[in-house]
């Protein structure tokens, strides 16, 4: 468990899959507005889930939790990337605030602080990336909040509603992450 001021970062549950189920079924809350909604991944979460409990050393999903009433509003995760150099893989990072009313407050911010803070503080990684929609303003302003550069476009990357968008490649060094 990883707790900040507001949020917490925990295992998955299996008390959490109601509220996992409920978002898997709101498109534009789970996978976001801005994200490709996948029907098949709500089967391979609970294999995963049956597997591994979602956490690896390599790889994990938590629950982001409110400190003070422990309620679930979303979910962040990490996993290997190849990319640019294969055999250096470097750690991806996403999140979602599925939780409607919970976004905005900022507990987005503290979430992936608190991961990126984790990933640095257990790994001997010296950068973190993510990746967005052109279209995802909410998730650039974070991801540039918490200290990330956008370092790259890739171009009609991403297919969401029928029709395609840009991704923005976002990357954060050791030496430049602040902690907050």
């Amino acid at each position: 468990m990883l707790k900040g001021k507001r949020v917490i970062l925990r295992r998955v549950r299996d008390g959490d899959w109601p509220d996992i189920e409920r978002w898997a079924e709101e498109p534009d809350a789970l996978f976001g507005a801005y994200q490709r909604f996948q029907v098949d991944l709500l089967g391979e979460l609970k294999e995963g889930y049956e597997k591994t409990g979602l956490l690896s050393r390599d790889s994990a999903i938590m629950i982001v939790e409110l400190v003070e009433n422990k309620q679930a509003i979303g979910v962040v995760r990490h996993r290997p990337l190849g990319l640019p150099d294969e055999d250096l893989p470097v750690p991806e990072i996403g999140f979602a605030i599925a939780e409607a009313g919970a976004r905005g407050k900022g507990y987005a911010k503290e979430a992936v602080a608190l991961l990126v803070r984790y990933l640095y503080d257990s790994t001997r990684t010296v950068r973190v990336m993510a990746v967005t929609s052109s279209e995802n303003v909410p998730s650039q302003r974070v991801l540039e909040a918490v200290g990330f550069r956008r370092e790259g476009v890739l171009r009609r990357a991403m297919y969401r509603a029928g029709r395609w968008s840009d991704a923005f490649i976002y990357g954060l060094l050791r030496e430049e992450f602040r902690g907050e």
